[in-house]
């Protein structure tokens, strides 16, 4: 499996692996979603040129190659706009489990992008990397969030206390989960 052809869509979404020319409308994005996104993630927030999302493209690439993430952009699936990004990251290959992360871009919030991009990305985990679980952890008072992952259809699995370091502290996360039977698999 190569990056250059792992391309997954419905109705709504796409997502597939970085590119070089996702820089700038990746910039965009982060530019105009700096506000929502400073509180939860702050690395995103403070991005500051077309260069740094550039580098970070080529290391998410380096990632994929050596199977420790997988990165992806998502896109409308009619038009290819880019909409946010989503991936499967610290990847545990013995234990068959990876983390799933998502955002959205701030004009394309509460069309269910999120949720959507959600599925995809938990389903490539489970059929074509072979993953027993796909975790999604979300900090408690982040409520999109919390909302995406419940209606991608991840399974609600409870509290963890001080399970995210975030803004400095300590933080409680709710975990949400998918397992292979989710899909059918």
């Amino acid at each position: 499996m190569t990056a250059e052809t792992t391309f997954l869509s419905d109705d709504l979404v796409a997502i597939r692996p970085w590119r070089a020319a996702d820089a700038q409308p990746a910039f965009d994005a982060i530019l105009e979603s700096r506000a929502e996104t400073a509180m939860w993630l702050a690395d995103v927030s403070r991005v500051a040129s077309v260069a740094e999302v550039e580098g970070y493209i080529v290391h998410a690439t380096e990632e994929w190659t050596s199977e420790s993430s997988y990165n992806f952009v998502i896109v409308d699936a009619l038009d290819t706009t880019f909409l946010g990004s989503c991936g499967l990251t610290q990847v545990n290959r013995r234990h068959l489990y990876a983390n799933l992360y998502y955002w959205v871009r701030t004009c394309q919030t509460g069309r269910g992008i999120a949720s959507q991009a959600t599925r995809l990305a938990a389903r490539f985990g489970c059929e074509v990397l072979g993953l027993q679980r796909i975790e999604v952890v979300v900090e408690v008072d982040n409520g999109a969030s919390l909302r995406a992952a419940a209606k991608a259809g991840a399974v609600h699995e409870g509290v963890l206390r001080n399970r995210l370091n975030s803004r400095g502290a300590a933080r409680n996360a709710v975990m949400f989960s998918f397992v292979p039977s989710d899909f059918d698999l």
